[in-house]
């Protein structure tokens, strides 16, 4: 070709240009490598920093304690621009939410039941709140990226742009709803049906699963499905995750038949579950229905102190990272990393519990709500009562109601020993050994002769 310099420096021959290039190609090679290395040391750090860099074999998980903003009149009549605007308070903090997780390396987010829309509604005065869905395992669908496909979408919408633009899978609940035709037998009277929905996005903003809750409690507002959705959803980190929804936990179907039938490890839970002792305390429910059935889960409760309403947390069958506090307001983030395995053994149970000490009062462990009492004043005995023979000073007894059924409770004070008592129609026993590290241990007894040790 010549010499590219001729007519600025004639006088050099091609050769020494030649050796001229190769010298400048390689130091810009010795260069950028440099550089590359630099900037990958550099993004590591970044990594570390940020808790982005997982153990192998696990992921990285968050769920959010959410207090809603709420409707302050849920039966009134109110048009769609109304709806979304009280949706969108609560859209804002789910942003500020995702956000905050995906800095901390999170990989998916699970969000409450409830937590966008909240509750109370009735049929009619729901529906302004609902977004319309299809419930189809054959239809690829990005809100965020197609808004124009569907009308009625801008929860969803929104949510699919939080996924997207945070590279996060995203677990939320909203109401939905569905057109059906007078030919279905299901189909309610009004030609729609209306679902308590849990909607899952992957991180590029595709829905990829719906799940609509089968078994509700006092959800006048909602349609019961037809059949039980069994639904999972892939991951690239996890493998497959299946979704059920707060009371749902209570039953076989769908939720026994769902880890049962397809394997599943990996659950995530959105729940807005009102806590009644001695039984249904949210974190004690979550944590043994993760150690019973092997699985990880991944609960988000709404927080509404006065209303009963707390405790979440990421479980494994042998850690839990827990959340319950009754004191306080406001919403809780949790970010844990947890192995995908769960096939390990169950009885090294440790517990990390995202709360401030709690005094061990009644109130403790008392439901703020009227209607809901645990702890009744009325119903303690003296702390100085003695046994029948006299001779053993015994723990005051405190009564708790779950579902309508009553229990009469003693307290055990002692980490080694035996507890006993005998009713009208049945007799209790009970021999323990254990470590209290500031927790309550009680036996239960009501009248119908069912027996229950309670821990706290």
């Amino acid at each position: 070709m010549g010499n590219p310099y001729w007519g600025v420096c004639p006088c050099l021959p091609d050769s020494l240009i030649l050796h001229f290039f190769l010298r400048e190609a390689q130091f810009m090679a010795y260069t950028m490598a440099d550089l590359c290395w630099k900037l990958s040391v550099c993004f590591f750090c970044y990594q570390v920093v940020s808790g982005r860099v997982k153990k192998e074999g696990h992921y990285i998980a968050a769920v959010y304690e959410h207090e809603s903003m709420l409707s302050p009149n849920p039966t009134a009549l109110v048009d769609r621009q109304s709806a979304l605007e009280l949706m969108g308070r609560n859209l804002d903090i789910y942003e500020q939410q995702v956000v905050a997780a995906a800095r901390q390396g999170a990989q998916i987010i699970v969000f409450p039941e409830d937590g966008i829309h909240g509750f109370n509604f009735t049929r009619s005065s729901i529906y302004p709140y609902l977004d319309f869905v299809l419930h189809s395992h054959f239809v690829k669908w990005n809100p965020c990226r197609e808004p124009y496909l569907f009308n009625d979408t801008e929860v969803l919408q929104r949510l699919s742009c939080m996924a997207l633009k945070n590279k996060i899978f995203l677990v939320a609940n909203l109401g939905t709803k569905q057109p059906c035709e007078h030919t279905d037998p299901h189909c309610p009277s009004d030609g729609r049906y209306q679902f308590n929905t849990n909607v899952a996005f992957s991180d590029d903003g595709v829905l990829v699963a719906t799940y609509r809750k089968h078994n509700l409690y006092f959800e006048y507002a909602f349609d019961t499905p037809p059949e039980p959705d069994y639904t999972l959803f892939d991951t690239p980190f996890a493998g497959k995750f299946g979704m059920f929804t707060c009371f749902d936990i209570l039953f076989f179907e769908p939720a026994v038949n769902l880890i049962r039938q397809y394997k599943v490890k990996q659950v995530v839970y959105p729940t807005a579950w009102m806590n009644q002792l001695p039984l249904l305390s949210a974190v004690e429910f979550q944590q043994a229905f993760a150690t019973a059935f092997n699985v990880n889960i991944l609960a988000a409760n709404i927080h509404h102190p006065t209303l009963g309403m707390t405790g979440s947390g990421i479980y494994t069958p042998v850690k839990s990272f827990i959340y319950h506090n009754m004191e306080s307001y406001g919403g809780k983030l949790i970010v844990a990393e947890i192995p995908v395995t769960t096939d390990y053994e169950t009885h090294s149970e440790s517990n990390e519990r995202f709360r401030e000490d709690l005094h061990q009062s009644c109130q403790t462990f008392t439901s703020t709500s009227p209607a809901d009492q645990v702890c009744f004043k009325e119903g303690e005995e003296s702390p100085g009562r003695v046994s029948e023979k006299g001779n053993k000073q015994l723990p005051p007894i405190f009564y708790a109601e779950m579902m309508y059924d009553n229990f009469t409770f003693v307290p055990v004070w002692e980490e080694k020993g035996e507890l006993q008592d005998e009713k009208r129609f049945f007799y209790s026993k009970l021999l323990l050994q254990w470590s209290s590290q500031g927790s309550l241990l009680s036996l239960g007894e009501n009248p119908r002769g069912s027996s229950i040790i309670f821990w706290k």
